[in-house]
């Protein structure tokens, strides 16, 4: 008997929380007997998936298109692509879960059945400026891209924000991104040399990100600079952004105190080795980092941004977006303190249970 197809779209394997949700979930369906595929618009190998897991490229060759209606039609024959590759090579999928916004925009045209979008972030931040400059326009664009599809958020802000951009009659749930804390474990128990990077245990602080300004980076550095400096500061993380904070390093007189350690295919052990970690942005869908973190005994602290930390830490490991004498302040405290900081991960965010959620959600 044919084994139930899943489908997980998503732009690429590069290293973030969707693509950290995609391959945790798309092994949690293989362990529950499903035959699991994994369908990209670009080549990464930031990722890694479980070898048991289909992977595939439909490439789109994307153009950036002036107007709305151009960038439709043009998202338009990507789904043709996508359905007739999929129909063609994969079969009809039992499941189909649609990852960030521009999936979720190209899916909305899709004639695929059994689609859930999964949306990562705050909208509300993510179109700030749209929102100002041409409201309407912007929230029927939502409408469009939402409406057509039963919606999940990894967060209940970022439904509530959801909520409020496009109305409360679409079907709309929270569904929390998973967290497989025997992988995060093994992973974090592999080979790997801290004192090449000159660090020793519980001897440093670290931030896990992309250098986008929404991760906060900049506000980071500012706090550290104030702060005692009992402790390094590690930024983990690739981007845009990346040779400006260098400089505003430089410009601080932190340099010799921030190492700079780029992409990490495999972080766990540089987590699991830290004092604390630090999220800084101005705004997350969930917040991956924080439950990786939590997974490994490792303190956390966080600023209160949209939506996901408030949802995972206490009111004492958080601090206002923007505090930057508060973001200091915690700094210290927590590397005083650490066992105060240390809060548990919630048991719900197991990979079999978010994965029934998901079947359990689309059969409602």
């Amino acid at each position: 008997m044919k084994k139930p197809i899943i489908l997980l779209i998503l732009k690429a394997l590069e290293g973030r929380g969707a693509e950290r949700m995609v391959t945790t979930m798309a092994r949690a369906y293989i362990e529950m007997n499903y035959e699991v595929h994994v369908l990209c618009l670009e080549a990464s190998d930031d990722m890694v998936l479980d070898a048991r897991v289909q992977h595939h490229i439909v490439p789109y060759n994307e153009q950036l298109l002036d107007t709305e209606t151009e960038q439709a039609t043009a998202y338009k024959q990507v789904a043709a692509r996508i359905d007739n590759y999929v129909l063609n090579n994969i079969g009809v999928p039992d499941l189909v879960l649609a990852n960030i916004y521009k999936i979720n925009w190209i899916m909305a045209y899709s004639q695929l059945p059994n689609i859930i979008n999964v949306v990562h972030t705050a909208l509300s931040r993510q179109f700030q400026e749209q929102l100002k400059t041409s409201p309407k326009q912007t929230i029927n664009h939502l409408k469009a891209v939402y409406g057509k599809h039963l919606c999940s958020c990894v967060s209940d802000g970022a439904r509530q924000d959801l909520l409020v951009l496009i109305g409360n009659s679409y079907k709309i749930t929270t569904i929390y991104n998973p967290c497989d804390v025997n992988q995060i474990k093994q992973l974090a128990s592999q080979p790997f040399s801290i004192k090449e990077f000159g660090l020793i245990n519980k001897g440093y602080i670290i931030h896990v990100g992309s250098f986008d300004s929404m991760k906060g980076h900049r506000d980071l550095l500012q706090a550290y600079a104030k702060t005692k400096h009992k402790l390094p500061l590690v930024l983990v993380g690739k981007g845009r952004l990346e040779e400006e904070i260098k400089q505003l390093a430089i410009e601080l007189g932190i340099d010799n105190n921030v190492k700079f350690l780029g992409f990490q295919t495999n972080p766990y052990p540089l987590i699991a080795h830290a004092a604390l970690l630090v999220l800084s942005s101005k705004f997350e869908g969930f917040g991956y980092v924080i439950v990786e973190a939590q997974a490994l005994n490792v303190p956390v602290i966080s600023t209160d941004c949209p939506f996901g930390p408030r949802e995972l830490l206490p009111d004492k490991n958080l601090v206002d977006v923007g505090n930057i004498e508060g973001l200091a302040a915690l700094i210290d405290n927590a590397i005083a303190y650490p066992d105060a900081y240390n809060a548990p991960l919630k048991q719900q965010l197991s990979p079999t249970i978010i994965a029934q959620q998901y079947l359990d959600f689309y059969a409602q």
